[in-house]
């Protein structure tokens, strides 16, 4: 069944500004940062000169000023950019209008094979030889009493084994439609809380915020079925 959520709740639940989970997404690894501070530096010395050439033709300008800011957003481009690109991705949920509190069960779990690349090569005897780059991803259905049905697709993991049908499944689920006539295929990260597991590609989700919310929804049921 699927709860409607209030504006205030949407908001504090996919929150504007990112989450520490989320900056640490998009902070990525050695090579990342590394990436990053090499185009810090390099914006840095380019709105440097350009500053410096700028300021001898007309000191204190606006052309001036605005070198001056860019080199300084330059310098923290390498802390800045996991911050924009999370709260864009933020963004995609927070466009829509509703936001509801879906339980739910999962029905089915299914592994399933994507090619991600396809490289041709010719032996030595002149023949081809194909060989193809696939990734596994686990196919994780889910289903309520109202026979509303969606499926989350992740890429295969060993925490992941653990989820079998019949077991609770938390989200949240997006529309432009009042009632959830039409309900968008993006979804939040979902919680399976008997195992306290987080399930999704990305933590959309202020987690310790969700998890109340879930206590509060299962009290809230328990009195209505007394």
């Amino acid at each position: 069944m699927i709860t409607p959520l209030k504006r205030k709740n949407f908001d504090e639940l996919i929150p504007a500004v990112p989450t520490s989970e989320q900056y640490q997404y998009y902070w990525g690894d050695g090579q990342s940062v590394f990436r990053r501070i090499a185009i810090s530096i390099a914006c840095v010395i380019v709105f440097t000169i350009l500053y410096n050439r700028v300021n001898e033709n007309s000191p204190n300008s606006f052309a001036a000023v605005a070198m001056f800011v860019c080199a300084a957003f330059g310098g923290l481009y390498w802390m800045l950019e996991p911050v924009a690109l999370a709260s864009i991705r933020n963004a995609k949920l927070r466009r829509f209008a509703y936001c509801g509190f879906w339980q739910a069960e999962v029905l089915d779990v299914y592994v399933s094979q994507e090619v991600l690349a396809r490289e041709e090569k010719v032996d030595s005897r002149g023949r081809m030889d194909v060989s193809y780059d696939a990734e596994s991803f686990l196919n994780i259905e889910l289903g309520d009493e109202t026979e509303f049905v969606t499926t989350l697709r992740l890429p295969m993991k060993r925490e992941l084994k653990r989820i079998r049908p019949e077991q609770t499944v938390y989200l949240l689920l997006f529309s432009n439609d009042r009632r959830f006539g039409r309900v968008s295929r993006l979804t939040s990260d979902a919680y399976i809380p008997q195992y306290k597991l987080w399930v999704g590609d990305y933590p959309y989700l202020r987690r310790d915020t969700f998890v109340d919310l879930t206590k509060y929804m299962n009290k809230r049921s328990q009195r209505v079925a007394n």
